[in-house]
């Protein structure tokens, strides 16, 4: 051993002489006597008068100098005796100084002594928990380090408890983690988990050669739980999460905190996916979801293997493929699984399911009842139009689920939304068609008079005219303009769209206008073509508003955009999404409407923020569609062909002169369908097609369908004063005394998300008086759009952590926050009672 300096001694020694007179000094090597004067030396330049007593076989002469001195009443109180012996201590009977050893203390100069007076631990009775590990604290820096960590330590904690606070802060110091708390078990933990995704071992080798693996173990059984003879961090993860899935059988409350904290903190998403990965697979758990019979709402509520959610998705499919579940029970199942960490990874999976019990409830409602064609229309706006939209949805998702869904369940959606719905509307509307005289529907506005009619307005209007979006995406461009957007209010009516339902004459009919004529397939204005960019703006410059194409405006710099903007009484945006995917591919037509939703609110609020703070904003279409996914029968097909002079047709119109009446068409002159002048025009009756060569029969348009001539027209007005708000959350505990290890929360949620009203995040928690945490906290999206109170309520489970125990008896508070962009602030509370016994945790970590 090398000799530690002299004043490295010296200060040894005066710290102990400050606490006593009498210091017996074994050297055993004698490797300080030719220094001890040197040392005596540097004491005595300090605050104390030493006198050297070497034991050369004058023990009873030492002691009787020594106690003579300490008994004398006039002794200098500076003075100091130390008693310095070389070689082997005697046996007790041959000791001659045990009395002054016993009473006084002995004192050897080797390295744990000196690394305990460097922790600042003297007298302490740690020193053979520091000599065990003297080897980890010879890295430069780590004694320090650890001593900053001890200085926040009870002066008073046992010696027991103390040598294990050491050997928890040298853990973290050996793995390299910083922080106040960082010794404690849950990131000890952590920092191997980590390691072992890495497929590295350095930390647990840094804590093996450190002679600390024998503690973590001990710390993980006394406060895990987790008790095996050959411990390992992989057992421990696959232990820990085996846990959590048999809803902790064996383990203590704070492996379940440790759990859930690591399953729920965003900074560890990437780690828990893979370990809850690698534990699926070594836990075998798609075999035992496959081999046990687990119900769907247990399993909707298990957060713990991604395969769950498979297993969920299949049982949800085959319950709504039954028609067991309504859209409200899908919608319950889906809030508990969006909190889910593995949710995201089938969010479209999801969404199918959820517009597949939403198509397959509203059409078991369905009934095609008409007064007329106004009664036709109102109805299809307000009930029957979210019937194509939810299979619309559903399709597109459908598309893109992350899991496959069974073909079963898309072959019911597909076959009841044909037969059970597009077919009976379409025979419905049929009738109310051949009742009119003229394309005019009484009481619903023509989309002819949009220029004249909707546009004027004092407020500078934006005018966005985007290609067949039809009346359910326009629904849901309102709804998301009304949940999303803080600025506008949206509603939405119905316009009706010219014949044919062709972008040539829906596009026409809305420009300013005296008189249309119809001339194949082109529409003329005033006589003006109405044809192209060009001259459709010829034509707005009328009412002081300039046209331009959609992709132009929004790829111009804020400031082009609002010279643009100021130089206008009303622009007008043309946009061509829906109708270029039909033409192209019609498969791609579900998705489509969905990017054409995400264009307009991109517009809406490139144009509502900033310096042009738009205040109005319509939003309308040039026609609809029909679109479905299977192929068409051949009875959908005409077999008879138009006979007259045909100047055009597609699939669903043909214009000419002199068109002969068929049964198959309704035929109309260019006067009862608006024009001044022109061709007349066939529309196939019901949902028929002409044959015609060439792709695009699922995705059609031009007849006289509700799906193809009721277009939506979207009214954005700013509001003068915000409307947004946010649902009220009643936080409650379900019993005012907590007798158990977990606390049961109540969340009711008094009024339903809709339109401006918003959801909240809240972070949940158990707090002690004095603001210490007493559980595991838990984020919950309180969003709910169920209607019924009673289906808008929730029960979140929060465990007791080790602190808890030193709260026993006192009133404890639930508090729930909110968290708004990343930050949290207070929303509501409430407090109980904690009484219940605790068998104690081992705090070391």
């Amino acid at each position: 051993m090398t000799a530690a300096p002299s004043n490295r001694i010296g200060e040894l020694l005066a710290e102990r002489f400050a606490s006593s007179p009498v210091i017996t000094w074994i050297d055993v090597s004698g490797e300080y006597s030719a220094g001890l004067d040197e040392i005596v030396g540097v004491l005595g330049a300090g605050a104390y008068d030493v006198v050297v007593h070497r034991v050369e076989g004058n023990e009873l002469g030492i002691k009787t100098r020594v106690y003579a001195d300490l008994d004398d009443p006039v002794r200098d109180r500076r003075r100091r005796h130390l008693v310095y012996r070389t070689g082997e201590r005697p046996s007790r009977p041959d000791n001659w100084l045990l009395d002054l050893e016993a009473g006084y203390g002995v004192f050897t100069a080797d390295t744990a002594a000196i690394l305990v007076h460097e922790l600042g631990l003297t007298d302490r009775d740690v020193d053979p928990v520091v000599e065990r590990h003297s080897f980890a604290f010879a890295v430069p820096g780590r004694i320090a380090a650890v001593r900053a960590r001890l200085a926040d330590v009870d002066p008073t904690l046992p010696p027991k408890d103390l040598a294990a606070k050491v050997l928890a802060f040298l853990s973290a110091e050996v793995l390299g983690l910083e922080g106040k708390d960082s010794h404690r078990l849950q990131d000890i933990v952590t920092a191997l988990f980590v390691d072992y995704a890495d497929d590295d071992d350095t930390g647990y080798q840094a804590l093996a050669d450190a002679d600390l693996t024998d503690f973590l173990w001990s710390g993980c059984a006394d406060i895990y739980g987790y008790r095996t003879d050959s411990p390992s961090v992989a057992g421990l993860v696959t232990w820990l999460f085996d846990q959590a899935w048999q809803q902790w059988p064996e383990a203590r409350n704070p492996a379940r905190i440790d759990f859930e904290r690591l399953r729920d903190g965003r900074q560890y998403d990437q780690l828990f996916r893979y370990l809850a990965r690698t534990a699926e697979r070594d836990l075998n758990i798609a075999d035992r979801l496959r081999d046990a019979d687990h119900a769907l709402d247990q399993l909707a509520a298990t957060n713990v293997f991604p395969v769950v959610d498979e297993a969920v998705i299949g049982r949800l499919a085959a319950a709504i493929h039954r028609r067991e579940l309504a859209p409200d029970a899908v919608r319950e199942i889906l809030a508990k699984r969006r909190t889910t960490t593995w949710f995201i990874d089938q969010q479209h999976s999801y969404a199918a399911l959820e517009a597949a019990a939403e198509c397959l409830t509203r059409i078991e409602a369905f009934l095609p009842v008409m007064a007329d064609a106004t009664d036709g229309v109102r109805s299809y706006a307000a009930s029957w139009a979210p019937i194509d939209g939810a299979y619309r949805s559903f399709r597109n998702y459908f598309a893109t689920a992350e899991t496959e869904l069974p073909t079963e369940l898309a072959d019911k959606v597909e076959k009841q939304y044909l037969l059970k719905y597009q077919r009976p509307l379409a025979a419905a509307w049929q009738e109310q068609v051949d009742a009119l005289s003229e394309w005019a529907v009484p009481g619903v506005e023509p989309l002819r008079g949009f220029a004249a009619h909707d546009l004027p307005a004092k407020a500078k209007t934006l005018v966005v005219i985007s290609d067949a979006f039809r009346y359910e995406v326009g629904l849901e461009l309102a709804q998301r303009v009304n949940r999303e957007n803080d600025w506008f209010d949206a509603t939405v009516e119905p316009r009706l769209a010219p014949l044919p339902s062709l972008t040539f004459a829906g596009m026409a009919t809305m420009l300013p206008h005296s008189r249309l004529s119809l001339h194949g397939e082109s529409v003329r204005a005033d006589g003006a073509s109405t044809s192209g960019l060009p001259a459709r703006n010829a034509l707005w410059a009328k009412v002081h508003a300039t046209a331009i194409d959609f992709d132009e405006v929004m790829s111009m710099s804020p400031a082009d955009r609002n010279a643009l903007w100021q130089s206008n009484d009303a622009l007008v945006v043309y946009h061509d999404t829906i109708d270029k995917a039909g033409h192209k591919a019609p498969h791609q037509v579900p998705d489509a409407c969905a990017t054409a939703v995400g264009d307009l609110l991109r517009i809406i609020k490139s144009f509502g923020s900033g310096k042009m703070r738009a205040s109005r904003v319509l939003v309308t279409a040039d026609h609809g569609f029909l679109y479905q996914r299977s192929d068409l029968e051949p009875t959908e097909y005409l077999s008879e062909t138009p006979q007259g002079e045909v100047v055009a047709f597609g699939r669903r119109h043909v214009i000419g002169d002199g068109l002969k009446d068929q049964a198959a068409f309704r035929t109309w002159t260019p006067q009862a369908l608006g024009y001044d002048s022109g061709d007349e025009v066939q529309i196939p009756r019901g949902l028929h097609r002409l044959r015609k060569q060439g792709a695009g029969y699922q995705y059609v348009h031009g007849g006289a369908s509700l799906q193809e001539v009721v277009v939506p027209l979207v009214t954005l007005i700013r509001g003068r004063n915000s409307a947004v708000s946010k649902v009220t959350v009643d936080v409650n505990v379900s019993t005012p005394t907590i007798t158990t290890s977990t606390v049961m929360v109540t969340l009711l949620q008094r009024d339903p998300v809709q339109g401006k009203t918003r959801g909240r995040e809240l972070v949940i928690g158990v707090y002690a008086p004095d603001g210490a945490l007493l559980s595991g906290e838990r984020t919950v999206d309180v969003a709910s759009e169920a209607q019924d109170i009673r289906d808008r309520g929730r029960t979140v489970e929060l465990v007791l952590n080790e602190e808890a125990e030193r709260y026993n008896g006192q009133v404890i508070t639930i508090r729930a926050e909110e968290r708004i962009n990343g930050q949290t602030t207070p929303y509501q509370s409430t407090t109980a009672t904690l009484q219940r016994g605790f068998g104690g945790f081992n705090d070391a970590f």
